[in-house]
């Protein structure tokens, strides 16, 4: 695989990491009451974690003499400012599993660079791990009518 195809592949990546809606509520703040810490920890936990592979993928990138783009959030995502955390619950699950989906993706194209198909092998573990978190509180979650987000960051 050239270069440029790897650089473009760990772009997708990383803009997958910095766009999504878990970075994108820690900004905006969903409304929360008690009895939702656990859930609003978890959500941190995934901001994290994104941050952390948001910063081995730029170095990645860099590496390999690219230029970092991390993205933007969908307009949509605006729709859900003042929404409560656990009425989001659904949305985060359907946004982790497309990030999983995204996340593969960009895997299975980086299988000729051993170190990047590592680190996005480390990404999707990442997701899937967050994912099973967050299905456990679905059982409490309110559901949420599924838009469709045509993010910019996952072209």
């Amino acid at each position: 695989m050239s270069r440029p195809k790897v650089v473009d592949a760990l772009n997708r990546l990383l803009a997958n990491q910095c766009c999504s809606l878990a970075n994108y509520l820690s900004d905006a703040r969903p409304w929360t009451h008690p009895g939702n810490e656990v859930l609003v920890e978890a959500t941190r936990g995934i901001v994290a974690d994104h941050e952390h592979y948001s910063q081995r993928l730029a170095e990645a990138i860099e590496d390999r003499d690219g230029n970092v783009y991390s993205g933007g959030f969908p307009m949509t995502f605006t729709s859900l400012n003042d929404l409560a955390l656990d009425y989001l619950l659904v949305r985060l699950v359907e946004d982790q599993q497309s990030n999983i989906q995204a996340a593969e993706q960009c895997m299975a194209e980086l299988v000729e660079d051993s170190p990047a198909w590592s680190l996005a092998s480390e990404v999707v573990g990442n997701e899937r791990a967050h994912l099973d978190i967050m299905k456990e509180f679905l059982p409490h979650a309110e559901t949420v009518p599924h838009g469709d987000e045509n993010r910019s960051c996952a072209a």
